[in-house]
């Protein structure tokens, strides 16, 4: 897959400017007015390198750098822009940023120094152990992550839709914590896929209904009300044989 790069600078020309000169690369260029724009786009796509200006309209930079710091995974980060305060330099770089172009900028050594920090991105990710999928005990009762499977305290399957799957997995993931509806449907990180929003409260009925097979599975998922869901039975995670 191409590393892909995120543009943020609110000068237009500024951004079809650095999307120009990368794009002769073989890198993938999204663009963003601002720091709003940014988050949704990385809220919905993996970024390698964010390039910004630290001049934005809705948000200091060295606090948007600040954020992109703590995000999981953190993409890097290279400051093009036309505030050359040493003082701001020197912040950004203690913060982690990895590299400081001042504008105007020159283009053959802007695109060698993004992609020389693409480079160095690439080398520094560690290859992540790849841990198996996790079972859920509560009350008796397993869920199997790796096979969708839900075993009752007798030890049979009940089957679960697909969405029934997310929010049950959002639920004993985070046992004894009120979870939004919002929350429930954006499943758990591990998650490839998501509950229809509009059926949650469905799917809450639909679990809770299949939870009545054990005594006490009724009260499993409580409502609170005007905040969300809770699941209330103490849950441990093991790891499947």
């Amino acid at each position: 897959m191409r590393p892909r790069l995120l543009i943020v600078d609110p000068d237009v020309d500024s951004r079809a400017a650095i999307s120009s000169l990368l794009g002769r690369f073989d890198l993938e260029v999204l663009e963003a007015a601002s720091a709003r724009e940014m988050d949704q786009i990385l809220g919905r796509t993996q970024i390698e390198l964010v390039v910004m200006d630290i001049l934005l309209p809705d948000e200091a930079g060295l606090s948007v750098c600040a954020r992109l710091r703590r995000l999981n995974p953190a993409p890097g980060v290279v400051v093009v822009s036309a505030v050359d305060d040493e003082s701001d330099v020197v912040v950004g770089l203690e913060m982690g940023v990895d590299d400081y172009i001042a504008k105007p900028f020159r283009p053959r050594e802007t695109a060698a120094r993004i992609r020389a920090a693409v480079r160095r991105r690439q080398a520094w990710r560690a290859p992540e152990p790849v841990a198996a999928p996790p079972v859920y005990q509560f009350s008796g009762w397993r869920l199997n992550v790796a096979t969708h499977e839900l075993f009752d305290p007798r030890g049979d399957s009940v089957n679960l839709s697909s969405a029934e799957f997310l929010v049950l997995w959002t639920l004993v993931a985070k046992p004894q914590q009120i979870l939004t509806r919002d929350q429930l449907q954006q499943g758990p990180p591990e998650a490839r896929s998501k509950a229809p929003p509009q059926q949650i409260n469905v799917t809450i009925s639909r679990l809770r209904s299949k939870l009545r097979r054990a005594e006490g599975g009724a009260q499993m998922v409580r409502t609170v009300r005007h905040a969300g869901y809770m699941f209330a039975p103490r849950v441990d995670r093991v790891h499947a044989d």
